[in-house]
């Protein structure tokens, strides 16, 4: 049962949500027809219940269908999960799934991640790069086992936290804007400036959006990209300024940093679902953590 239960998502989720045919989800699957068609009359008979219904030459899920596809998902997950506890507990899982946002990963994380694989060089990473935002979301799912994320305030109570570093939001912008020697900026002083800014999955760029709506203000958002390297040329050319971590504009000796004036800060932390089965080498990744000392921020 829980073999078929695990080939009827893969087939439920290809047939119904982007082929919505036996034919083609089999041959996506690379599997025979027979086979799809078999895995589903066995879990019909199993249940007594009709799991899809056609619609034209379209296949599509039944109210009972979509049920068991959405229970079975957590089941397969659930099962995923205790098959890593297991190889854990067997012989120490040697990789783990972590999420790395586009700014504060690269003032961050490679500095950890190197001296980290210098005393551990056994474990492997499997790194995704993520907006803290949307790395939450993919904690909740388990699809992550840790988070790096930037935030303005600590995290909702569902997950649990280590602080590694505060930091200051700031303005970047060429030396010839016309904001470069102001001492200090307000909101309302870019009221029609053009801006880059990072996807709208980063705490940065949603906090920037929020200060806009206070005041009742629309941005002049020309792009928003997770590609430092194109920010960064956006802001030198004076085509646009640009919101960074202090760490990272003190980087780029090209770029003027101006504060607001009322200050924003962040703070970097590892984040991870609370109560979770916490993986060893994921613990020894945060007992690292917890004493590593950063340069230069």
């Amino acid at each position: 049962m829980e073999a078929a239960c695990h080939d009827y998502c893969q087939i439920t989720a290809v047939s119904c949500r982007q082929l919505q045919s036996v034919t083609r989800a089999a041959e996506f699957l690379h599997i025979s027809q027979p086979s799809v068609s078999g895995t589903i009359r066995e879990l019909e008979h199993e249940f007594q219940v009709n799991l899809f219904r056609h619609e034209g030459r379209r296949l599509v899920l039944t109210a009972e269908g979509s049920f068991l596809r959405e229970h079975a998902q957590q089941l397969i997950r659930q099962f995923d999960e205790l098959s890593w506890q297991m190889e854990d507990l067997r012989n120490q899982k040697i990789r783990f799934r972590i999420g790395i946002p586009p700014m504060s990963g690269t003032i961050f994380f490679p500095q950890l991640y190197q001296a980290f694989q210098r005393e551990n060089p056994e474990i492997t990473l499997l790194i995704t790069e993520c907006g803290s935002l949307h790395a939450e979301k993919l904690l909740a799912r388990g699809e992550l086992d840790l988070a790096m994320a930037t935030l303005p305030a600590p995290p909702s109570p569902e997950f649990s936290y280590l602080r590694l570093a505060r930091t200051q939001l700031m303005l970047c912008v060429s030396p010839a804007h016309r904001l470069a020697n102001a001492p200090s900026v307000d909101i309302s002083m870019l009221r029609d400036e053009p801006l880059v800014l990072f996807g709208t999955d980063t705490a940065p760029s949603r906090a920037v959006l929020s200060l806009f709506a206070e005041r009742q203000l629309r941005p002049n958002v020309l792009l928003y990209s997770s590609q430092l390297s194109m920010i960064q040329q956006f802001i030198s050319d004076g085509t646009a300024a640009a919101f960074l971590l202090d760490a990272l504009a003190r980087r780029e000796p090209g770029l003027v940093a101006v504060p607001f004036s009322t200050p924003v800060y962040f703070d970097t932390v590892l984040l991870w679902k609370r109560g979770q089965y916490l993986y060893n080498d994921v613990e020894r990744f945060l007992r690292f953590a917890k004493d590593f000392h950063f340069q230069d921020i």
